[in-house]
């Protein structure tokens, strides 16, 4: 009896969990690729890529944003290299050469109370024009109408914030192991249709690409708001909305893409600065009760299965044991059909759908992590520590 009960409670909990997950998925909106923007009078538009260290990135990226449908005359790139000490600052020169509306800036000394991104980005703003500013990392490949998509979107839709989410590349075998499992954690957190809602509280945004229409950025104070923010972009997200101006958050799948983080020690450095202000954890314990949730979530549907299996005697009676294994089974084949929907949904191949075990267990650990670091008080990034 004692099995029958945990399997059924095992059932009822990942109905909930596919239950949020579905919430997510559902309430996705996307910046569509589809027929004729029909922008014909294009804003000024100031575009600015903050740059530390990514030479790996900056040419793909940069070279992206300038082959774009939007007319040259109308936009400026601004690079700005924050102190970078391998050769980004020389890529973006070369190709600073070949086009006008390149234009590199770099940041001196940091000042105190700033992070590095916060600081990069005002000092791109000091050399910004137009009434539109969008910020961009450097790991960003744009398709050709992103920016004119995006730009005839927040028009018409009076954004005061636009972000996007572009589509997540997983190359890499530690990339495809580890971040699946935590996309979908991620996402059981998440209902977007409530952030794109102007009556709900609820707020994000993505630094990866975000678009300011001029005078809400200013109307908000700008960077300087935001200064010693490291989730500048959830801290940009909830200051907008709070004051009264529309944001939205679309998926850009088929506009934008980007490769976040290119190895376990990028994957944990890079979520350990952010994930529990991501997942909305509002104390410590919220953090340990979410990280032993996707721990079960990990191993429980391989090992519930096993167990009722070897422990027959404690089912009482075999009508018992077999609808405790029926359930378990269950549960399992639900999890199983997620996971692989996920897979599909980053294009990485179905063997990978064996390693959600692990990136669960990643993302329990990271969380862990996260919040020590919350209680230190210190957060790690790019060679430098925040306070």
């Amino acid at each position: 009896m004692l099995l029958l009960v945990i399997t059924t409670g095992w059932l009822i909990f990942i109905l909930y969990f596919l239950y949020t997950i579905g919430k997510a998925y559902f309430s996705r909106r996307f910046l569509s690729a589809e027929g004729n923007t029909g922008l014909s009078d294009h804003p000024f538009l100031t575009l600015i890529i903050p740059a530390r260290d990514e030479e790996a990135n900056i040419e793909r990226c940069l070279s992206s944003f300038i082959n774009q449908s939007y007319p040259n005359n109308k936009y400026k790139i601004i690079v700005v290299d924050d102190n970078s000490s391998d050769n980004t600052a020389t890529i973006v020169e070369r190709l600073q050469e070949k086009n006008s509306h390149v234009h590199l800036v770099k940041t001196t000394e940091l000042p105190q109370g700033w992070t590095g991104k916060n600081n990069a980005c005002r000092t791109g703003i000091e050399k910004a024009a137009g009434e539109w500013y969008c910020f961009v990392d450097a790991d960003v490949t744009a398709e050709k109408e992103l920016l004119e998509r995006a730009v005839h979107f927040a028009l018409i839709e009076n954004a005061g914030l636009l972000s996007l989410s572009p589509f997540q590349e997983l190359i890499s075998v530690p990339e495809r192991l580890l971040l699946p499992g935590i996309f979908l954690s991620i996402a059981s957190s998440v209902n977007f249709s409530h952030i794109n809602d102007p009556e709900r509280p609820e707020s994000m945004a993505n630094g990866q690409f975000m678009l300011f229409k001029k005078s809400i950025y200013d109307e908000i104070g700008g960077h300087e708001t935001i200064k010693n923010e490291v989730m500048d972009d959830l801290a940009f997200a909830r200051i907008v909305k709070e004051g009264g101006h529309r944001l939205f958050f679309l998926f850009a799948d088929d506009l934008a893409r980007t490769r976040m983080y290119q190895g376990t020690s990028q994957i944990w450095q890079g979520f350990s600065k952010n994930l529990v202000e991501i997942m909305k954890h509002e104390s410590g314990l919220t953090s340990i009760a979410h990280s032993i949730k996707f721990l079960l979530l990990g191993w429980m549907p391989a090992l519930l299965p096993l167990l009722t299996l070897c422990n027959t005697g404690t089912c009482g009676s075999g009508v018992i044991y077999h609808w405790a294994f029926i359930i378990a089974i269950t549960a399992t084949m639900l999890m199983f059909i997620t996971c692989f929907m996920a897979l599909r949904a980053l294009k990485i191949p179905f063997i990978y759908i064996f390693s959600f075990p692990l990136g669960f267990t990643m993302h329990a650990l990271i969380t862990l992590n996260c919040l020590f670091k919350k209680k230190v008080g210190k957060v790690e990034w790019k060679g430098r520590t925040y306070s």
